[in-house]
């Protein structure tokens, strides 16, 4: 949990990308791991429900709490179109393909049942 919440942060997100070699060796990324700590809540209604809970504490020392009631992308709290596409993005740039290549697929997935499927975009 320290190393995807600190990933998160300093770079934005969390995708495949966060767990190569050279990531997982990140040193602004384990400075701050080195800082978070975790509890877990008895109280949590996990597996029924996947909720979240995170307080930071500031260089200042003011406090910062959000909560997650519901696990985002399930039933309660989906996924917004954008998401899946970014959520795409990001593992077929992990994958090796260029965004020439992520391009032509979502454009031949947004076309899916409009005729006829051409591949050969995505073997460039």
């Amino acid at each position: 949990m320290p190393y995807l919440l600190a990933t998160g942060f300093v770079k934005g997100g969390v995708g495949l990308g966060a767990f190569t070699e050279a990531a997982i060796g990140d040193a602004e990324v384990l400075a701050l791991a080195a800082k978070v700590k975790f509890v877990i809540d008895p109280d949590n209604p996990y597996p029924n429900n996947y909720t979240g809970h995170i307080r930071a504490t500031l260089k200042d020392g003011s406090v910062i709490e959000e909560r997650q009631p519901y696990l985002r992308g399930g039933a309660q709290e989906p996924l917004t179109r954008q998401d899946v596409t970014d959520k795409f993005t990001l593992n077929a740039r992990h994958g090796g393909w260029s965004k020439t290549q992520s391009d032509a697929a979502l454009k031949l997935l947004a076309g899916l049942y409009d005729g006829k499927i051409d591949l050969g975009a995505l073997r460039a």
